[in-house]
């Protein structure tokens, strides 16, 4: 019976190195070789991140986590929809937290809230919307632009008649047409009395200017000074304008009125027959 040694289980190979100290069997000097030490496992997940991503701290978290709850997608929207509407004070109310908390949120977004005169402006303008609305619901409104457009365009009344029932300001009542867009097509009949009233007023001053300056003329009445610069002098419309200071429009008409145009035609027609023809020295006729 023959005893020997047991077969090995691991299979020898030359370990030979070079001058520069690399192994010619792949493994550095002094570690294993390739064979015993096993391979790195392969990966088989990998995350990909694109797009950008924000770290939110607890403050951020809860910042916007409010302003979700007040029905925005983030707190930037928030911000965008509120900082131009409300100072810092409502905006840190409205989210629990301080105002320079706000300020340094708003630098961080890129935000610049508008000055405050004009913050103030527009709250005093919320206040006022929200009492004229309270007023046209208790009128049966459903709201402020239904109201308007029932007084105005339905019942056409005029706007200081709208601004006493509102108990509010005529500039107001202009601001909300206008923010409603809110135009009237025709006037009112208290309009267009008042407009009517108007032009009679004017119409009185013109013709006491005109009876004024007959008479400085030595007339007693247009008709009398119309016959006379028309049919007798044979005056230009122009020239008894400069003279009597009146529009050509109004002048033209009085002269058709009177029928003055027709009976100076045949005026000047009667007159151009009735002139005798000019002879020329040798006798001849003169060319036409």
């Amino acid at each position: 019976m023959r005893v020997g040694s047991p077969p090995s289980l691991v299979r020898t190979s030359v370990q030979v190195t070079s001058e520069m100290r690399f192994s010619l069997s792949g493994g550095a000097p002094g570690t294993p070789s390739a064979c015993i030490t096993p391979p790195a496992a392969q990966t088989l997940h990998r995350l990909t991140v694109s797009g950008g991503f924000t770290v939110l701290d607890a403050q951020q978290r809860r910042l916007r986590n409010r302003a979700m709850e007040l029905g925005f997608t983030d707190l930037r929207a928030y911000l965008v929809a509120r900082c131009q509407q409300q100072g810092l004070t409502e905006l840190a109310q409205e989210l629990d937290t301080t105002t320079t908390v706000i300020r340094g949120t708003l630098n961080h977004v890129g935000l610049t809230p508008p000055p405050q005169p004009e913050l103030s402006a527009q709250g005093r303008r919320r206040s006022t919307d929200q009492r004229l609305t309270a007023q046209a619901a208790q009128l049966g409104f459903p709201d402020l632009e239904t109201y308007l457009t029932d007084r105005i365009i339905g019942q056409q009344w005029p706007l200081a008649r709208v601004a006493t029932e509102l108990g509010t300001h005529l500039r107001t009542v202009r601001r909300l047409l206008d923010h409603y867009q809110i135009r009237r097509t025709r006037q009112t009949a208290a309009q267009q009395e008042v407009r009517a009233r108007a032009r009679g007023a004017q119409a009185m001053v013109w013709q006491a200017q005109r009876q004024a300056r007959l008479a400085q003329l030595g007339f007693t009445d247009l008709a009398s000074y119309l016959h006379c610069r028309v049919i007798e002098e044979g005056w230009s419309i122009r020239r008894i304008r400069a003279e009597l200071r009146v529009g050509r429009a109004w002048l033209v008409g009085q002269i058709d009125q009177f029928g003055l145009r027709r009976e100076s035609e045949r005026h000047h027609a009667r007159s151009a027959s009735r002139a005798p023809s000019r002879q020329r020295p040798d006798g001849a006729s003169p060319r036409p």
